[in-house]
């Protein structure tokens, strides 16, 4: 069996990719500057794309035609409004797409493999919804990748760090990354991995704490020149503060004081920063974290996990003093900052190989294959049993207020993916002689079976881009015919809806905005490929 299987932890700010080597250890690969990690940064110039720290350095120069932070897109479907606010009018899947294809290719040249990466399992935040993991599984397709699997990175965190536990334990996974957070509350038994309960915030990430740190930085400055610069104004003074605050508040995490200098217009300042004014100027941003840590914390103890026995730290930002401080505060707790930068990719990577194992294994079972695959180790005794991280439900109207849609949750979050993620409702018909029904579907982060089974429009968003598309009947039907609707999330997290109407059977095609088509797939495949990232 080969093992040429890779994880990929794509990453708001750095993302890495690693492999299971011969003696069944997770190995990090290193890119084309010997570095373990790249920059998830892009510049688009006219006829090249650079990717990585030289694309960082120049968001300096040329601001307009550099892109970072771009997995924060992902979520956001205003940022497929074509033509995109980004360069080339691409899109974040595309762009995240270029950002694979670099780091595949540097691990691939620096290894130098035998055959190019292919197979890959791509971690994404445990919160992202239905649309955001197929956007991912899209830009891993664009990039030429053949995507085994989309997880969650807490729990790739969790496979890397459960590879050691021999014992059950309860373990909580605080993953502060460049520009998302997730917490998420694991059980740990046996070589099985199960989550218990998961939350987020998409928005939430080290660069936050960058940015408090750039606005200090610049208003220190503006008081002993009297100047009046603003962040806003200019690009380029805003991409210097960034690159700034980010050195220097990795400088606190070993410093209690350091000093940056800030040079506008050839006038240049020496700003003094102690790790107390930094831990000040975020301090709400850390309790941000602390709430939704303690709203998971509420969740598992519902469903009967009350204790935690270990505190994992993982993410780039976690390395930051005030946050194991704090959670050990918080929870009474001694955290381990353990591998934060690497241990997701790796994570990913044992994963990656479980599933080769497991199809070679039912390649071998059904006579595909003659010769039963070599054991791998410890990681073919890893088993996931993952979460929804997303309420979804049906749009309907009441009979008796036909005014007032309402939303009716079938499948509500921290649901577990256990291969019978399943629900199913019946509506019916509303007028005599239909023809078509609509199927709205909608997705939310309400978690409460018993106070949000139904709720209003406005507490969710809609699947589907723009309005539903009616599914047309075979057949004229009486008002009140039976509506049957089955929702069902496939381990990856991806929800798939069946509806049926007398004996209308049809498997339900959302269109959702920024989820690309075959057409426009293909579309974005052939630019890739004629592209020759740097």
């Amino acid at each position: 069996m080969s093992r040429l299987v890779f994880g990929i932890d794509l990453g708001t700010t750095y993302s890495c990719v690693a492999q299971v080597d011969d003696y069944d250890r997770a190995v990090v690969l290193k890119n084309f500057e010997g570095k373990n990690t790249t920059p998830s940064v892009a510049y688009f110039g006219e006829e090249t794309e650079v990717i990585g720290e030289e694309a960082k350095n120049l968001s300096v120069l040329e601001p307009e035609r550099v892109v970072s932070f771009v997995k924060r897109s992902i979520s956001t479907d205003d940022a497929y409004n074509k033509p995109t606010k980004f360069p080339r009018g691409l899109d974040p899947t595309e762009i995240s797409a270029y950002i694979l294809k670099k780091i595949v290719k540097d691990a691939n040249d620096a290894g130098q493999y035998p055959e190019p990466i292919k197979d890959v399992v791509i971690t994404c935040p445990a919160y992202f919804g239905t649309k955001e993991r197929l956007r991912t599984k899209q830009a891993g397709i664009i990039a030429g990748l053949n995507v085994l699997a989309i997880i969650n990175e807490p729990t790739a965190a969790a496979i890397a760090y459960g590879m050691k536990v021999k014992d059950e334990k309860i373990v909580m996974v605080y993953d502060l990354g460049g520009g998302t957070f997730d917490v998420t509350i694991i059980r740990v038994k046996g070589g099985t991995i199960t989550v218990i309960a998961t939350g987020g915030d998409h928005h939430l990430g080290g660069v936050d704490w960058d940015n408090a740190l750039s606005e200090y930085i610049l208003n220190q400055y503006n008081k002993e020149k009297g100047t009046s610069y603003s962040m806003d104004s200019d690009p380029h003074l805003k991409n210097t503060l960034s690159l700034l605050a980010e050195e220097n508040k990795k400088r606190l995490s070993a410093k209690d004081t350091v000093n940056a200098v800030l040079t506008i217009e050839g006038a240049s300042s020496r700003i003094e920063l102690t790790r107390a004014i930094f831990d000040q100027l975020t301090e709400f941003r850390l309790e941000e974290t602390v709430d939704k840590t303690n709203e998971v914390i509420r969740i598992a103890k519902q469903k009967g996990f009350d204790r935690i026995d270990e505190v994992l730290l993982v993410g780039g930002s976690s390395r930051m003093p005030q946050i194991k401080a704090r959670i050990d505060a918080e929870l009474g707790c001694d955290a381990k900052l353990t591998d934060p930068d690497e241990c997701i990719a790796k994570g990913a990577a044992i994963y990656a190989m479980n599933e080769a194992y497991s199809q070679a294994m039912e390649e071998y079972a059904e006579g595909v294959r003659d010769e039963k695959p070599q054991s791998i180790g410890l990681s073919n005794q890893t088993r996931v049993v993952n979460v929804t991280s997303k309420t979804y439900g049906m749009g309907f109207t009441d009979e008796n207020d036909k005014n007032k849609p309402k939303i009716f949750n079938m499948i509500f979050a921290n649901t577990p993916l256990d291969g019978n993620c399943r629900a199913s409702e019946t509506f019916s018909t509303r007028e005599d002689g239909q023809r078509g029904v609509t199927l709205p579907v909608y997705e939310s982060d309400v978690a409460n079976p018993e106070t949000d089974k139904i709720i209003e429009p406005q507490m969710a968003v809609p699947m589907e881009e723009g309005e539903p598309h009616a599914l047309q009947l075979s057949k004229y039907y009486p008002k009140g015919t039976p509506v049957e609707v089955v929702f069902e999330i496939d381990v990856e997290g991806i929800l798939h809806v069946h509806g049926e109407v007398g004996t209308d059977s049809i498997d339900f095609e959302m269109k959702i905005k920024g989820v690309k088509d075959e057409k426009e797939l293909i579309k974005s495949v052939a630019m890739l490929s004629k592209s020759n990232v740097q």
